[in-house]
C-alpha cells in the first residue's frame, strides 16, 4: 500500500517516538529501522494515519476559529472599552465565532470505523 510521506512519518512518531528509519519510496516495505525502537505493523500504521486524519477533521473548528477571532490589538480595545463603558462587545464577539464553529470531539465509534476502513482498504491493496 502507498503512503504519503508526511502521513507515514506521522504515523510512526504517534506510534514509536524514537523511531530512527529512512522510507526508500512511498511503501511500508520501503522502511529501513536503524534503531531498536518499536516497529509498528502496517495494519497499527494504516490505522494511526486514519485516527489522525479523523483527528484533524475534529480539530477543524480550531482553525476556523482562530481565523475569525479579531485580531489581539482588536480584542484588547474591546476588552478595555467594555471595562470603561460596562459593555460586553468582547465577549459576545468572542461568543459569535464558537457558536459559529461549535468544539468538536472524536466519537469512538466513528474512529473505530476509520480504523476498520483502513484495514479493509489495506487488506484490498494486498489483493490487488
Amino acid at each position: 500500500m502507498k503512503f504519503d510521506p508526511i502521513k507515514l512519518y506521522k504515523a510512526i512518531i504517534s506510534i514509536s517516538p524514537n523511531a530512527q528509519y529512512s522510507c526508500d519510496g512511498d511503501c511500508y516495505e520501503g522502511l529501513t529501522w536503524y534503531n531498536d525502537e518499536y516497529k509498528p505493523t502496517e495494519e497499527e500504521v494504516v490505522q494511526k494515519i486514519a485516527e489522525l486524519e479523523y483527528q484533524e477533521e475534529v480539530n477543524e473548528y480550531q482553525r476556523q476559529r482562530a481565523a475569525e477571532y479579531p485580531q489581539i490589538v482588536d480584542q484588547q480595545d474591546m476588552q478595555f472599552h467594555d471595562a470603561v463603558n460596562g459593555t460586553t462587545t468582547w465577549k459576545d464577539s468572542i461568543q459569535a465565532v464558537k457558536d459559529k464553529y461549535p468544539k468538536k470531539k472524536m466519537v469512538t465509534k466513528t474512529l473505530n470505523k476509520r480504523k476498520q476502513d483502513a484495514l479493509a482498504n489495506l487488506e484490498d491493496s494486498r489483493e490487488s
